[in-house]
């Protein structure tokens, strides 16, 4: 009968708690209504109107720009090269972060703090010093050209400079510490002791890894992959800067569209078609992730 009295009031005072949950978060609601809600119906309704000869906009109701950017042959062209580039990176940044994270999951004591503290440092880096870095590194008098010389694998100077290589990697390496933690979070709730039993009953070392690690860590990966993709997806200068002349990416015609040409209609067309296909990938990404069921830690 004690027990029960005592039940009572604690279940009194969370029920009494309960009604103003939703008065706690609703600061956080007004902010993101007002800094990000406004601003994006702001957006969507600015990709309606028109751009005048000689001006910026005239309000208007048209489609016109959705129809150039979904029709022109030069403009799937900028989508289709923003997507691959942005796959491949985040499929590089995944395989990276994964193979590191594991390895640092393994690990015990002083050295995985030392290995942790390395992957924080891309994040403590701006995207502005990560140019220059990766400028000085992948031109013909730069340091990957002299290593391959001077290590004899190259007999001449070699310029990976305004390539979509080194457009790959230096998109890769701003977004692989946040993968990494991704992924590492995930490893971190595996019971180690799940390797040791399949091995113990006869697994080889690439089965485990396949059979047990992948599927468990899955969600992490998922995480990593759409972090990834979509932080790629809207990089500009990084891609600008390193690659190619011709890798005209969605963020580049945005930007060229809104300050070169002025046209700010057209630009929120575009700016409103990248959101729609990140939002597109995120979803199918989760999708794929649990149609055959999630697996828990």
């Amino acid at each position: 009968m004690t027990a029960e009295t005592d039940i009572l009031p604690a279940r009194s005072k969370l029920s009494a708690a309960l009604p103003r949950l939703p008065w706690l978060i609703l600061p956080t609601l007004v902010f993101i209504v007002v800094a990000f809600g406004w601003p994006l119906l702001y957006l969507v309704r600015m990709s309606f109107n028109e751009h005048p000869a000689g001006g910026i906009y005239v309000e208007a109701w048209s489609l016109k720009n959705y129809l150039v950017v979904l029709t022109e042959p030069n403009m799937l062209a900028v989508i289709g090269k923003t997507i691959y580039i942005s796959l491949v990176t985040a499929i590089v940044t995944v395989v990276a972060a994964f193979f590191f994270a594991q390895y640092v999951w393994l690990r015990e004591g002083r050295n995985r703090i030392i290995l942790l503290a390395i992957a924080i440092g891309p994040m403590l880096i701006s995207e502005v010093s990560v140019i220059i870095g990766w400028r000085m590194f992948f031109p013909s008098n730069g340091l990957l050209s002299y290593a391959l010389m001077s290590t004899g694998l190259a007999d001449q100077k070699v310029n990976l400079l305004g390539t979509e290589l080194a457009a790959i990697v230096g998109l890769s390496y701003i977004s692989v510490s946040y993968c990494f933690f991704s992924i590492l979070s995930v490893l971190n709730g595996i019971d180690r002791n799940l390797l040791t039993a399949s091995a113990d009953l006869g697994a080889s070392p690439a089965r485990t890894f396949f059979t047990v690690l992948l599927p468990l860590a899955k969600g992490g990966i998922a995480a990593a992959f759409t972090q990834a993709f979509v932080f790629t997806m809207g990089i500009y200068a990084t891609t600008n800067a390193l690659g190619p002349d011709s890798l005209w990416t969605m963020p580049y015609e945005i930007q060229l569209q809104m300050l070169t040409r002025r046209n700010w209609p057209m630009a929120a067309a575009i700016a409103v078609v990248l959101i729609a296909i990140i939002a597109v990938a995120a979803m199918g990404i989760q999708w794929l992730r649990h149609r055959k069921g999630s697996s828990h830690v």
